[in-house]
């Protein structure tokens, strides 16, 4: 019961005790409190009750009681870190037992070699304890035996072996009660998955878990272990740490097992190696050392100093003990047959090869590159990592650069089994190296072509291939209409001069987990291929007449690669980090700008982009021609306004993140029906008037109250559909239940979707019925789906659930609203509605987003940079669901400013213009003063159309 129902054991435990039991029954008792404490509670008090339990069992001359309860004291002693004490306490339970007790003996002696790292004394030990257990039809203890089995064969790499006894285990976990073992058995598939290179279903299983532990009251520490490995290997290294450091803290808290703080000291040292946090991948590596060296537990301690290694030699400590230090971690790593030996060996390796020591860097390097052949995905890239290195040692370019595709090849595969745009963003740092090395290997021996394709190969690969859609799970659309109205009424607060209640935003935060969890749970479906970028493709494209300006950094450099008129040039810039810096002056400039009485800074924020010409184009900018640009720069100079560089001020310009994200985005066809949505939100302090003026020129007139008529007035264009502020078909959205709040809104799940089957289905209906829901009158030309139609959102029906409707398969979508960067959780990125924030998981939804999108609010142009070179936020997230340009903007802006430039673009737009074109032109229609100058140069525009 202590495992099935803790509170429930322990509560009749201390009852027993209290009705003064005989030895026999008391030792029962003060064993199931130690088993309590043990796992749950405080490891001192564990043992009392333990040592305890075991006086009992002897003065009741029970020896096989006693056995019993000499293997519990045998685990609380050696995850109390005293390791010999449990082992001899083990030998004592192992002779005095007989039969089935010696076998429950003989497993958690198993177990306690598992914790250990001693896999093969493990094995040996269940080995003799499962055909007893079977034999005398122990169905739980079995269970656990053969969970115990699987999980060490997963620690040795054999997966199969593994999966075979979770079967069986599971099989025999249904027969039974017990929930506690029930969810380890969940957890224990999770890692299985992990090991297996599905990480989504392994957070899945590893989220499954944990709900059933929490309804057990049960502590997680080590599935948050398990957690974070599989976040690392997500590349989401710094929640790891968060997590682990997090776990840490509560086991300090109840004095908690020392052997679980070893392992979680261990897992936040190499999240914070990953998170390029050295010194405190340092301070936890040196503690786990000592405290797994104190528990004698030489396989955790090997791995412990493995990334204590690596922490010293990322601050810059390279030296002949180093080389020396990670050939023995490697050596002993191979001994144990840990994966983690290929790890070493590459480590050693590289260092001796920073040295100059080549004949000791190919030796650590050839046996580092065996691992390329087999194994789980970040394996095999270990290995191509050091192929790739011992090519290059040789002098080697056609090596370097076979070793590198191989090795990312290999990430692909893996990253496509991810359906969460984050997770496949963040994964891509571990093909970082990787694409540095050919990179390089390129400059010195292929040319700038061939310099181009290999700065494509891991640029931007998320927009390479289509997303994978959110699935239709009850649970995240109603986590997501609980947010918007959390939100909603956060932002209420605020706005009336208060600070929302502590409770509202631990309930927010909460709610995005939940979504986040939710969203990372999705499996990939694109092939691993993806789209392959093509260099003559790309340049037959360009023609004679538009430019191409990619960036590639190389050292720290920058390099310009110029493509056009059929060739592709190379020129030198200036560092990077230069770049950035200014890059910065020039933000802190224009937001001055955007105030006015700020005119004096107009002179230096333009002195600023010159030098960010000089930094970011050299010479390249005497070669551009006199025709429309196309730049496409790293992720880390996603913030430059580009417009305010000289020798692009005055051009047709657009960003891309890719080369290929801009020829896949040129082959976007725009959607049947030309269907417009003008969408204006809450609070701007221009009151979003050029949505008033765009609808007054696509409807025709207006209410004096500014909503869109319900009959459509005379010489209203045909097509044209006015939304009446209080339809039928949105009563039932805006309904919620008494005291819902100002703003708030209770969407059932499947009219949240945004989008989807049945989305489409609604706007096919539309089109043959004359109306856009069920409800509004009908107006000449069939409705809002025919050619031309415009529908108009404000007010109470600027609601997120209509708007995702309505942005569906649009031609043309204007979305004025607040604009908010989440830099901590760039998916969670928003534009605020009437009923609270439209984030980014909300267009993942839509089956296509509009053809055109124009973003005119501040920061909807920003982005986190993650992995080896991605973006994450509201621009990227729009281009590979279907939308080929994105007029946005990548500083805080003056609203009022705002409304000559969006009219201008749209009068462009109308002229046939393509967004690039229109953005030109609307900028030259600008008043000269200051604030409208810096409101043009903090636009731009993204993508082909």
């Amino acid at each position: 019961m202590v495992f099935a129902a803790p509170g429930e054991a322990l509560a009749r435990a201390e009852e027993l005790l209290g009705a003064d039991p005989s030895p026999l029954h008391a030792s029962v008792a003060h064993q199931v409190i130690g088993i309590w404490q043990r796992d749950f509670g405080d490891t001192r008090r564990a043992l009392a009750h333990l040592r305890r339990a075991r006086d009992l069992a002897a003065r009741a001359e029970s020896a096989e009681r006693e056995a019993d309860v000499l293997a519990t004291l045998g685990v609380a002693l050696v995850h109390a870190g005293r390791t010999r004490a449990g082992l001899a306490a083990f030998e004592r339970g192992v002779a005095r037992g007989s039969g089935h007790t010696r076998a429950r003996v003989l497993y958690r002696r198993a177990y306690v070699w598992w914790v250990l790292g001693r896999h093969g004394e493990a094995l040996e030990d269940v080995r003799r304890a499962i055909p007893v257990l079977r034999q005398v039809d122990d169905v739980i203890w079995t269970a656990r035996a053969l969970t115990l089995r699987a999980t060490v064969h997963l620690a040795q790499g054999s997966v199969e072996r593994a999966n075979a006894d979770f079967t069986a285990a599971e099989a025999l976990w249904d027969t039974t009660g017990q929930e506690h073992d029930k969810a380890d058995a969940v957890e224990s598939r999770g890692l299985a998955a992990f090991r297996a290179g599905d990480v989504p279903a392994a957070l899945r299983l590893l989220d499954e878990a944990a709900e059933r532990y929490a309804k057990l009251g049960t502590p997680t520490f080590m599935l948050t272990i398990r957690r974070c490995e599989v976040l690392m290997a997500a590349g989401l290294a710094t929640e790891a740490l968060t997590e682990a450091d997090g776990a840490i803290a509560v086991l300090d808290g109840i004095g908690g097992q020392s052997t679980r703080k070893a392992e979680l000291l261990l897992v936040a040292a190499r999240a914070a190696r990953l998170a390029d946090e050295p010194r405190t991948a340092l301070a936890r590596a040196a503690v786990a050392v000592r405290l797994f060296a104190g528990q004698r537990r030489t396989w955790y301690e090997t791995h412990a100093r493995l990334v204590l290694i690596e922490a010293r030699a990322a601050t810059g400590r390279g030296s002949g003990r180093l080389v020396a230090d990670a050939a023995a971690v490697a050596e002993r790593l191979a001994a144990f047959g840990a994966p983690a030996a290929a790890e070493a060996s590459l480590l050693a390796g590289r260092i001796a090869l920073d040295l100059g020591w080549t004949a000791d860097a190919e030796r650590h390097l050839a046996v580092a590159a065996r691992s390329r052949h087999g194994g789980p995905p970040l394996a095999r890239m270990t290995g191509w990592a050091a192929q790739a290195l011992r090519a290059r040692a040789a002098g080697s370019p056609r090596g370097v650069l076979e070793a590198c595709r191989r090795g990312l090849d290999v990430l692909d595969d893996h990253r496509m089994t991810l359906g969460a745009s984050e997770l496949r963003a963040r994964a891509t740092a571990q093909g970082a190296e990787l694409a540095a090395l050919a990179q390089r290997a390129s400059l010195v021996s292929g040319g700038p072509r061939r310099l181009l394709g290999w700065s494509e190969r891991w640029r931007a690969t998320v927009l390479s291939a289509p997303p994978t859609r959110p699935p239709a799970d009850p649970v995240l659309l109603t986590a997501m209409t609980a947010f918007r109205e959390l939100a909603a009424r956060a932002e209420e607060t605020r706005s009336d001069g208060g600070r929302p209640a502590p409770a509202l935003e631990r309930e927010q935060r909460r709610l995005e987990r939940e979504i986040r969890s939710r969203t990372l749970h999705m499996r990939g479906e694109a092939p691993g291929d993806g789209d392959r970028f093509d260099v003559a493709r790309l340049l037959r494209r360009l023609g004679d007449e538009v430019r191409l300006v990619e960036l590639a950094v190389l050292d720290g450099r920058v390099h310009v690669l110029l493509c056009g008129q059929g060739r592709v040039r190379r020129f030198e810039a200036g560092l990077l980090a230069e770049a950035e810096a200014e890059a910065e002056h020039v933000q802190a400039g224009l937001r001055r700008l955007a105030h006015p009485g700020a005119e004096a800074r107009l002179p230096l924020v333009e002195a600023a982009g010159a030098r960010l010409q000089h930094l970011l184009l050299g010479p390249a900018a005497a070669h551009l021609g006199s025709g429309p640009v196309v730049v496409v720069p790293p992720g880390r100079l996603h913030r430059v306004p580009w417009a305010l560089l000289p020798a692009l001020r005055e051009r047709v310009l657009s960003v891309s993140p890719s080369a290929g994200s801009w020829l896949r985005a040129g082959d976007t066809a725009p959607p049947p029906g030309g269907r417009q949505v003008l969408v204006r939100g809450p609070g701007l302090a221009s009151g979003g008037a050029e949505v008033s003026e765009l609808s007054d020129r696509y409807t025709g007139r207006r209410t004096p109250g500014g909503a869109a008529t319900g009959t459509p007035p005379p010489g209203t264009p045909a097509g044209t559909r006015h939304v009446p502020p209080h339809d039928e078909g949105e009563r039932g959205e805006r309904a919620g239940p008494a005291g819902a709040g100002a703003g708030a809104t209770r969407v059932p799940p499947a009219a949240d979707a945004g989008g989807g089957e049945s989305a489409r289905r609604e706007r096919e209906v539309a089109g043959r019925t004359g109306g856009g829901r069920p409800g509004p009158v009908a107006v000449a030309g069939g409705g809002a789906a025919a050619r031309g139609a415009t529908v108009v959102l404000e007010g109470d029906d600027a609601r997120v659930p209509r708007v995702l409707r309505e942005l569906d398969g649009a031609a043309l979508a204007h979305i004025a609203a607040h604009g908010t960067f989440r830099a901590d959780s760039p998916l969670f990125s928003s534009l605020r509605m009437a009923d609270g924030p439209l984030i980014v998981h909300d267009f993942e939804r839509l089956d296509r987003s509009p053809y055109r999108i124009i973003l005119p609010c501040c920061d909807t142009a920003r982005f986190a940079s993650v992995g080896a070179d991605e973006l994450l936020g509201l621009v990227t997230a729009l281009l590979p669901l279907g939308t080929a340009g994105v007029v946005a903007c990548t500083a805080p802006v003056n609203d009022a400013a705002v409304v000559p430039l969006m009219l201008a673009l749209h009068k462009g737009l109308d002229a046939g213009l393509s967004l690039a074109e229109a953005l030109r032109d609307a900028r030259a229609a600008l008043p000269g003063d200051a604030v409208h100058q810096a409101t043009g140069w903090a636009f731009s525009a993204f993508g082909a159309a």
